[in-house]
């Protein structure tokens, strides 16, 4: 879990990156600035949990914290790209 945890942050930070180059962010309130919100919380909590997660067992109940928050983003971003 630690190691995932590790590795979680730079997967979540080229996530983010990726998003930030090839999504230009627009007025409040758009989808791609709810999308950036959620990569964001994802980026932040997936680390977090995981590491907790290896701390004691009961924190990984928590993972689904992250993973609805960049599951979230990647919906938002498919169906504003479809519509």
């Amino acid at each position: 879990m630690v190691r995932l945890g590790h590795i979680s942050f730079l997967g979540t930070g080229l996530l983010n990156l990726a998003f930030a180059f090839t999504v230009a962010l627009g007025e409040d309130g758009s989808p791609s600035r709810l999308a950036s919100w959620l990569f964001v919380a994802g980026a932040l909590t997936m680390p977090t949990v995981c590491f907790l997660a290896a701390w004691r067992d009961g924190f990984r109940y928590l993972f689904v914290i992250p993973v609805a928050s960049l599951i979230g983003a990647g919906t938002t971003l498919l169906l504003q790209r479809l519509i």
